[in-house]
């Protein structure tokens, strides 16, 4: 039997922020070593390597300077509507989460301000625990710190290997396009 959802967990970039990393990947030249800017990245932001060895890694693999929020000049724009319907959500009583492969406290130092940061019952961000998404650990974390059941959530992210990893453990799951879909798909798991 299925659990009614408890909490709601959303990935930042790509949901609650444009994605500047997958824009930078997806204007690089054919040639460009990604599957190696991809590990770099995925090392960053699990806190294992420092940032200039990140820079050097993406420089070397892409001939190009990636730049990230970390960086000033970084264009990061928020998902106001988005942010809006978290409101009403919290209104309804459901727990509300952030699980992010985040490289520093820039989430909660610079991109929510704290009226926007007091809608998230909690933050699970990667460089804090040494993991990254689709980790089934990443996942547990999310739902214990929530004080939910994994059945008793849904995991809003735009990458669909994420999504499939979070209801590989259990978790229900959608994936975001825009915030119309999102409302929609998240309303009838809401309703079930």
């Amino acid at each position: 039997m299925k659990r009614k959802v408890e909490a709601i967990i959303f990935d930042c970039f790509g949901v609650l922020a444009n994605d500047t990393w997958e824009a930078f990947l997806d204007n690089l030249p054919e040639e460009s070593a990604v599957e190696n800017a991809r590990q770099a990245r995925h090392a960053y932001d699990a806190g294992l390597i420092s940032g200039a060895e990140y820079s050097r890694r993406i420089k070397v693999a892409t001939g190009q300077l990636f730049v990230g929020v970390e960086d000033k000049g970084a264009k990061v724009a928020k998902n106001d509507k988005l942010l809006a319907y978290i409101r009403e959500l919290r209104r309804r009583h459901y727990k509300i989460g952030i699980l992010s492969n985040a490289a520093s406290n820039w989430i909660r130092e610079e991109f929510l301000d704290i009226d926007e940061q007091a809608l998230f019952d909690d933050f699970v961000l990667s460089y804090e625990i040494g993991m990254v998404k689709p980790e089934p650990q990443m996942f547990a974390l999310s739902a214990e710190h929530l004080h939910v059941a994994p059945s008793a959530a849904v995991l809003v992210d735009d990458k669909e290997r994420y999504c499939q990893a979070a209801q590989d453990f259990g978790m229900s799951a959608v994936l975001y396009q825009d915030v119309k879909q999102c409302r929609q798909e998240l309303e009838k798991l809401l309703k079930d």
